[in-house]
């Protein structure tokens, strides 16, 4: 009831409007009712255009298992969402005083939060603001009784049962009674708190790399850093509040452990040791069929493989920055498909090895390797989805050529940059080299 007065005071002196937003969370019953009706009659008598909404906390509590606190706490957040989506206002602002915030941040360190937790509740997110939260509820008081404001207390408010009563009705008065100037201590400790939390994001947000459709992380980053950056990609990755400490600290662990070592995150997201980054990624269970070889474009997974007739007479002019080109003729009863025990590969300008060994030498990550779209004959692989086998190689005899190109997360896996390494260079010689 004070910020309403509050904002509708500034309002005409400020530029904007005011309208009310009341949700009924399903929960006190007729008291609650009866507190919405107050609500409604106050603004109609204030000529506020007043957003009347119900909410079911009760059943979110039980659905998602979350307190009673926290399911009220969502249901609110996603109405006000909904409400600026809608476009019908530009701010949303709440209540929240000094008080709140200290209460806050000593719930976080109980519950053993992060800097970010210590941070306690910013001054705005996005679009909701709060105005009162350098105000301390003494000051609110006052402001209440020296304008007469009309106010309904909220009976559940003087229980003790719920963590943020017990905090404000047997925690704050006797640490205020030795700390007057407590909560504003605080604030100043999470102001501090809030700048060097966004410090480090930023330089968290510095490690981040997507390729080949993962995020990944050095393993070489500050312990500090890492842990932040891991909560970033999971983030990223639509995992917005389901994540722990844990989670973090087990991916710190992937550092001290060997090549292909993974975890599982929620929401079936999976980090995995990769050489010297850490990579995460959704696991996808696609199968590839496999096919006679021919022009097109075929998929498996992330993995994009696209194969096109190429004109030797324009292939100075066409070439493509991770393309690779093949001598059709020696593509005779080759098949498409992905990798199977016992294939070997005899790469470009190089010896013969097994495509396993292959695969370790060029650090192509395992999560990869299953999903790579090959080029086959047998056990022979002429194209490894890195690069093609000398076998194929184009030469001065080529009348026919393909070209090849192999994407994963829309990006060439480790493929070599050197001309020769496409089969470009030596296949179409001296015209090719200009």
């Amino acid at each position: 009831m004070a910020l309403l007065h509050f904002l509708l005071n500034k309002s005409a002196d400020g530029g904007f409007s005011v309208c009310a937003i009341n949700v009924e969370h399903g929960i006190r019953g007729e008291r609650s009712l009866r507190d919405s009706a107050f609500v409604k009659e106050l603004c109609a008598a204030w000529n506020v255009p007043l957003y009347a909404y119900t909410a079911d906390a009760l059943s979110r509590m039980k659905r998602e298992g979350t307190s009673l606190e926290q399911a009220a706490r969502t249901e609110r957040y996603d109405i006000f969402d909904r409400f600026l989506e809608e476009k019908k206002a530009d701010k949303i602002a709440t209540a929240h005083h000094l008080g709140d915030n200290a209460e806050t941040v000593l719930e976080n360190l109980f519950r053993g939060a992060s800097l970010k937790g210590a941070a306690g509740i910013p001054p705005q997110r996005n679009a909701v603001i709060r105005p009162f939260l350098h105000t301390s509820r003494e000051e609110i008081t006052a402001y209440v009784e020296q304008n007469a404001l009309p106010y309904v207390e909220d009976e559940t408010n003087a229980s003790s049962v719920m963590t943020r009563n017990f905090l404000r009705h047997e925690v704050m008065p006797k640490l205020k009674s030795k700390f007057p100037a407590g909560e504003r201590a605080v604030m100043r400790f999470c102001e501090i708190a809030r700048e060097e939390d966004n410090y480090l994001d930023r330089e968290a947000e510095k490690l981040l790399t997507k390729s080949a459709g993962a995020w990944s992380i050095p393993v070489s980053a500050p312990r500090v850093l890492l842990r932040r950056a891991t909560i970033l990609i999971m983030k990223q990755c639509g995992i917005a509040a389901d994540y722990e400490s844990v989670h973090a600290d087990s991916v710190c662990a992937l550092v001290c452990r060997e090549n292909g070592t993974r975890v599982s995150l929620p929401d079936r997201l999976v980090a995995i040791r990769e050489y010297d980054r850490i990579s995460f990624f959704f696991p996808k269970e696609e199968k590839f069929a496999e096919r006679p070889f021919s022009e097109g474009t075929y998929r498996c997974g992330e993995c994009i493989l696209t194969i096109e007739a190429s004109s030797l007479t324009e292939e100075p002019k066409m070439r493509q920055r991770g393309a690779f080109y093949v001598d059709a003729d020696k593509l005779s009863g080759a098949v498409i498909r992905t990798r199977e025990d016992g294939d070997m590969f005899r790469k470009f300008g190089g010896g013969r090895k097994k495509l396993k060994e292959y695969y370790i030498d060029r650090k192509i990550p395992r999560r990869l390797r299953d999903t790579l779209l090959l080029i086959a004959r047998g056990k022979e692989i002429l194209f490894s989805g890195t690069e093609i086998s000398e076998d194929v190689r184009a030469d001065e005899t080529t009348t026919r050529a393909f070209r090849i190109i192999c994407k994963t997360g829309g990006q060439t896996i480790n493929a070599k940059e050197k001309e020769d390494a496409s089969g470009f260079g030596k296949s179409f010689g001296q015209q090719g080299r200009d």
